[in-house]
């Protein structure tokens, strides 16, 4: 399950299909040099976007991958 608490940098590691999912939203968080720094949720409140929305995105792309 993903967490609002990970780094943008741990979230692609674990889900390499959310780097996708975030630039569908225009969150250009896969290529920012803060991606190690910022939290998923942070990014989501910079960006207006609603987490946990985001969140389900991100896990049903990933399900559909496997």
């Amino acid at each position: 399950m993903i967490r609002g608490d990970w780094s943008i940098e741990e979230l692609m590691e674990r889900y390499p299909r959310s780097r996708e999912v975030l630039i569908r939203w225009g969150m250009w968080c896969p290529v920012c040099v803060l991606a190690g720094l910022e939290t998923l949720a942070d990014a989501a409140r910079v960006y207006g976007v609603e987490i946990e929305r985001l969140i389900r995105e991100i896990e049903t792309e990933a399900s559909a991958s496997s």
